[in-house]
């Protein structure tokens, strides 16, 4: 069990953006609208691998020589750096967040599904209690990994709390991944104990396979497992230091990372959005985002601990998303923009009632000002939107709902990702020297404070290289600061692709691509998209002897080892890739040709 940070500072590298918000209708086939917390940039920023001058950045909470728009908005240590329990108590531990709330609010819903189905708070922390005596049972052990692959309902949630009540580290796996992808993440995580949700028993590995797995429970014999068991709560106690949480997300080399959260990330997390969106037990909290996203449980977790109900329910168009939000009058939403713009094109938008609408939340880029502008005189509602990382406990930034009402002239505000959130300290970085920037200059985005994970999972070398002395996390993110402090995005320090808002690591396609018989070399890049932002494309060199070869074909083989999401959409040929005299792959000269 990890409980102490990993500071050590050892080459160059940085934080793979959350794959945050998803969208839950498909426009094309097994696609859907998705989002995520890193925000859309440019073309890559070089950055060096030395960490020279990474000393000047040694102690999170000291930023003496910054530029004063970069500093914290609250010092460390005020009352609002975490969120606070109905009973006034700081959030810092998971399995407190249900116990306190069921205490102070049992008969409350806590989650409502499809058929007006309610689970109150009583519910959901008795069935919580009673998956931890299973766990309990099977011989899950404090530390040990529990993992859940499904999608949103209250089942994932008796499991992600009835592992904390046992001092488990609840492991959140995403259920669009092929079962080849799932095992990969399984053989890394280790759990103890596998939980599927309906629809995904094809995802659980062969016999043997995990070797640490000593229970897997199928949506057919959950309910039987968890009810053959009391309902009293193991009473454990976890340190808040202790990782309580792991997110799964690609890594630069194609590799999966799990991204290991404690409890006092997420009651500091919380804190912004616990104080700022008036969320209380008049409150329906929705978002389309898969729980294995961290805006996705962010937000069932705050709504938690403000005694609001979560409604889990599918929309499958725009229309019934509209529909969804009207009818079931939702106060509270998280979106992305993609999501938004198809909302406000609606044809009749203006002609529905939106008054129980009071936020919008989104995500993973800003919105263009003409769609943020009609939203705004349609809907109605307080817009707010954040940056982050699951690195971060995601968000980290706020563009606060009065600057989505700019004066005349401000708005290419609407452009940024906000203002540093209270307590987090944020910078702008040479990327090779690691030196503080003044505004106005481009650099890497460092995130300090408390929100920074402990590391990633099993990998020292990977979490020493995103983690640099005082804690400070190396996003990989390019940005600066104009003079009044908010934060623009220019640039991506790696080659991601966000499609949809999922992030998509070209390392991981071309590693697939390259074993398609046919291929010689590939490079996958991002070409704009206007349904998607970016969708990825393949350009591919063919070996001689190949014989006739489609693109079609290429993407169906991609298609057959990949999420859907992650396959190229389109797909070019080419006699050879543009290299540098070192043999350097140019990506930039493929981009400046195919996107």
């Amino acid at each position: 069990m990890t409980s102490n940070r990993i500071r050590q500072a050892n080459g160059s590298g940085g934080a793979d953006p959350d794959t945050g918000p998803t969208g839950t209708f498909s426009l094309d086939g097994a696609d859907s609208l998705d989002g995520a917390d890193s925000l859309d940039g440019a073309d890559s920023l070089d950055r060096g691998d030395s960490l020279d001058g990474a000393d000047s950045l040694d102690g999170a909470d000291s930023l003496d020589g910054g530029d004063e728009t970069q500093r914290t908005a609250h010092a460390e240590g005020s009352d609002r750096d975490y969120a606070r329990h109905a009973d006034g108590s700081r959030v810092d531990r998971l399995a407190d967040i249900l116990r306190r709330r069921a205490a102070a609010t049992p008969g409350l819903p806590a989650v409502i599904e499809p058929a007006s189905t309610v689970t109150t708070f009583a519910d959901l922390d008795r069935r919580s209690s009673q998956v931890a005596q299973a766990l309990l049972a099977d011989g899950v052990q404090a530390g040990d990994r529990v993992a859940y692959i499904g999608v949103n309902s209250p089942a994932f949630l008796e499991v992600l709390y009835g592992a904390a009540k046992i001092g488990a580290i609840a492991t959140a796996v995403n259920n669009r991944l092929t079962a080849g992808e799932v095992l990969r993440i399984l053989t890394d995580a280790r759990p103890a104990a596998l939980v599927l949700g309906a629809g995904d028993a094809g995802l659980a590995p062969e016999p043997g396979a995990v070797p640490s797995l000593t229970r897997v429970v199928t949506a057919d014999s959950y309910q039987a497992w968890r009810d053959a068991h009391p309902g009293e709560d193991p009473g454990v106690v976890p340190d808040p230091e202790d990782a309580a949480l792991i997110f799964y997300t690609s890594g630069t080399t194609g590799l999966p990372k799990g991204i290991m959260l404690n409890g006092r990330n997420l009651g500091q997390a919380l804190a912004t959005m616990h104080y700022e969106i008036e969320l209380d037990g008049t409150s329906v909290a929705m978002a389309p985002i898969p729980y294995f996203h961290i805006s996705g449980l962010g937000l069932a977790l705050i709504a938690a601990v403000n005694g609001a109900a979560l409604l889990l329910e599918t929309a499958t168009s725009p229309e019934t998303l509209r529909d969804l939000l009207i009818s079931r009058r939702v106060s509270h939403a998280v979106l992305v923009p993609t999501l938004i713009q198809r909302l406000v094109s609606l044809d009749d938008i203006s002609g529905n009632d939106w008054s129980s609408l009071k936020y919008v939340v989104y995500g993973a880029s800003p919105i263009p000002l003409p769609v943020i502008l009609r939203a705004t005189e349609t809907i109605g509602c307080r817009f707010l939107q954040s940056y982050g990382l699951t690195e971060s406990t995601g968000g980290v930034t706020m563009l606060r709902p009065e600057d989505h009402l700019p004066a005349p002239g401000q708005e290419r505000r609407l452009t940024s990702a906000g203002r540093p959130m209270p307590g987090v300290p944020v910078r702008v970085v040479d990327p090779e020297t690691l030196q503080e920037l003044p505004a106005g200059q481009r650099g890497e985005v460092l995130i300090g404070g408390g929100h920074v994970m402990l590391g990633y999972w099993q990998r020292p070398d990977e979490t020493a290289a995103t983690l640099l002395p005082g804690g400070w996390l190396r996003t990989g993110d390019g940005g600066s600061f104009d003079e009044d402090g908010y934060l623009y995005l220019h640039d991506r320090l790696k080659d991601m692709i966000v499609t949809g808002g999922e992030n998509v690591y070209p390392a991981e396609v071309e590693s697939v691509l390259t074993a398609h018989p046919a291929i010689a070399e590939v490079a996958v890049i991002g070409r704009p998209s206007p349904e998607w932002g970016e969708s990825p494309h393949a350009v591919v060199v063919l070996r001689p002897d190949s014989g006739p070869t489609t693109p079609d074909q290429i993407i169906a083989f991609a298609r057959t080892h990949l999420a859907h999401y992650k396959c190229p959409r389109t797909v070019s040929f080419t006699d050879a890739l543009p290299r540098n005299a070192s043999g350097k792959l140019l990506k930039n000269h493929l981009r400046d040709k195919y996107a």
